[in-house]
């Protein structure tokens, strides 16, 4: 699975570039006057909101009907913009990664459908390579981007409505490589300072297991199930840049 991910990310990115050179062919007047600052760092505020889907979980001991809602977070948002010849400039979006939060969903939780059930941080980091359509040191600037992200999943933590009803558990998430697209718009109000709004989708998908043990004997396992979620992330950031 994640050797096909990885195949996937990798032709993405071919065809990104692919794009982003045809669009350059087809507005040679947007080459932007290259004088300017080289580099800027944006620091703000990012919204993630999940539109998760995932087939109910299944596996050894695990009811029917039993599914996952994502939930949404916000973050510290820090990107790095590295300006390339022409109207092209290469992206690096960080971050602080955020705690997301996941709710029971499907009629087979019964009282706990709802409920939160476990809490994961996410960690995205994702390059892109921009094209701006006014050339990269206009003082209205659009631009679009094409580019891969990387997802990792830590600090998983079951939570008391899960462990109280199935004992104690763990949850893992696999790794996710995929495709990511954003668009922007960037006013200058002068050569360093500036501000920044984005909406970002990315392709992040994830294999989840979730293991119980007998809370009297930790070594026997009294259920596991597994589930494949597409979460589907729409990211907003509105940040301040500083060029140098």
């Amino acid at each position: 699975m994640m050797r096909h991910l990885q195949c996937h990310a990798v032709r993405g990115a071919l065809l990104a570039a692919g794009l982003v050179a045809s669009l350059a062919a087809l507005a040679p007047s947007a080459m932007a006057d290259d004088s300017g600052p080289q580099n800027t760092v944006f620091v703000g505020l990012a919204y993630l909101q999940n539109h998760s889907k995932s087939a109910n979980l299944s596996g050894y001991n695990t009811p029917p009907n039993l599914n996952l809602d994502v939930g949404n977070a916000s973050t510290l948002g820090l990107v790095y913009v590295r300006n390339l010849p022409g109207p092209f400039s290469f992206e690096l979006v960080l971050g602080y990664p955020p705690r997301v939060r996941t709710d029971a969903a499907g009629p087979g939780w019964g009282a706990l459908r709802g409920a939160g059930v476990t809490d994961v941080d996410v960690y995205s980091p994702t390059a892109f390579i921009n094209y701006h359509f006014f050339g990269d040191y206009a003082k209205w600037d659009p631009f679009v981007g094409l580019g891969i992200n990387y997802t990792k999943f830590t600090n998983t933590k079951a939570l008391p409505p899960l462990t109280g009803a199935q004992g104690p558990t763990q949850i893992n998430l696999s790794d996710s490589w995929g495709a990511a697209a954003h668009v922007g718009l960037i006013y200058r109000f002068n050569p360093k300072w500036s501000v920044v709004g984005t909406v970002a989708i990315a392709d992040v998908q994830s294999d989840l297991t979730s293991t119980s043990f007998s809370p009297v004997n930790p070594s026997i396992i009294t259920s596991q199930a597994k589930t494949h979620i597409n979460f589907h992330p729409i990211v907003y950031t509105l940040a301040v840049g500083y060029s140098f």
